[in-house]
């Protein structure tokens, strides 16, 4: 018990990155109850060390060039492994997830209805049209297999941005990418990575003292936008102004009333394209198809306690304590519901709902391993509101 009080953080860290990992691991690895042991335990090493650096790993740590490989890496990635898994398509395999994308970015572009299509599968569109936006020029330049490489970019900027140091950005996006989970979906063109590190962004962003005003108004609107990638995350707005409440209340409102807002604006003029029937919202009935009847009042009285326990403490946590518990509560609820529905590891889709929160999950609790940063975090990992549909 000693030991788990004293290193909790690194525990927590660790758990929060190789569970979704497990996935990957059980349904690719060889022998898989001897492969993924064996991994996760390196994993661990890997972490305890990376965390605890010796000399020229240190140094090295206090250099761009660990962020600068892995965003290489990614990109390398979607370059040449992206084209591979995507051609799995014309035998009937692989992944739809990045049609809806693709399909709609490149639709949007020229000026049609981004719902008018179906994936590859004939499944609809997950995305919503403000995280489409963003990404449909990538789309019709066909790079959108970047989009994980350009987001950790960004991330990568916005925490030197707000005075992170290079060893303490490098030993966060080191960690995140240990989950061999986060690798597959890029492989797959996956937009959920993405989304995962822009919300921890825009966050970051908007929490700095001394943003001027139209810089405020654009992370807004890009909080907007990510609000509508799935209905899931339709809440953040409300989340990240909460999250400022105790140290910029004026700017709270604001963040949550604008970012709110232009989702809502979004949403409305492509349901009024689709009025019949509006694709993202397909994504309620799967949610409903997973939880009722004893699993949701449970679901609904974990999500209400950390609902409460998020309210008591909203003075003395940090924002990147309310963001991770904020992001994490629902996804972690929609995963273990879709594995109690399955029971099988290796078909746990909802691994992935537990990527979407990770970034600010990774962040909060990798803050409360390191004191050398001036902009310390605390940790956390779960939210404040309703059960959310599954992100798809």
């Amino acid at each position: 018990m000693r030991f788990l009080a004293r290193h909790w953080p690194l525990i927590g860290l660790f758990a929060a990155l190789q569970l979704p990992a497990l996935q990957p691991l059980i349904k690719f690895a060889p022998a898989p109850w001897i492969a993924a042991p064996a991994f996760l335990l390196a994993a661990f090493i890997g972490l305890r060390v990376l965390l605890d650096p010796p000399g020229h790993l240190k140094r090295w740590l206090e250099t761009p060039w660990p962020s600068a490989a892995l965003t290489g890496a990614l990109a390398l990635v979607g370059i040449f492994v992206y084209p591979l898994a995507d051609g799995l398509k014309r035998r009937g395999g692989g992944s739809d997830g990045d049609d809806a994308m693709i399909v709609a970015g490149r639709a949007l572009v020229e000026l049609q209805n981004p719902y008018g299509a179906t994936t590859y599968l004939g499944n609809p569109f997950s995305p919503g049209p403000g995280w489409v936006a963003l990404w449909a020029p990538l789309a019709a330049l066909g790079v959108y297999s970047l989009i994980t490489a350009l987001a950790l970019a960004a991330t990568v900027l916005a925490l030197r941005f707000t005075r992170h140091s290079w060893s303490l950005t490098n030993t966060f996006v080191l960690a995140l990418f240990s989950c061999v989970l986060l690798w597959e979906l890029v492989a797959v063109g996956s937009d959920l990575p993405a989304w995962g590190l822009l919300a921890l962004c825009a966050a970051l962003l908007l929490e700095q003292p001394c943003a001027r005003r139209w810089l405020l108004v654009a992370f807004t609107v890009l909080l907007g936008c990510l609000a509508t990638a799935r209905v899931s995350f339709s809440y953040l707005p409300l989340l990240v102004g909460f999250c400022l409440l105790s140290i910029r209340p004026r700017r709270a409102v604001g963040v949550a009333i604008g970012g709110s807002a232009t989702a809502l604006l979004l949403h409305a003029v492509f349901w009024q394209l689709n009025p019949a029937f509006y694709p993202p919202l397909h994504l309620v009935g799967r949610a409903q198809g997973l939880l009722s009847g004893a699993s949701l009042y449970i679901a609904l009285g974990f999500l209400g306690v950390v609902a409460a326990w998020m309210l008591r403490r909203w003075r003395s946590w940090p924002p990147p304590l309310h963001l991770a518990w904020g992001l994490g509560a629902p996804m972690l609820v929609m995963a273990v519901a879709e594995l109690g529905e399955h029971g099988d590891l290796a078909r746990w889709k909802g691994a992935t709902y537990l990527v979407t929160s990770l970034p600010a999950v990774a962040y909060a609790l990798l803050a409360c391993t390191r004191r050398d940063d001036p902009q310390p975090a605390t940790a956390g990992a779960a939210p404040a509101g309703a059960v959310a549909p599954p992100v798809g």
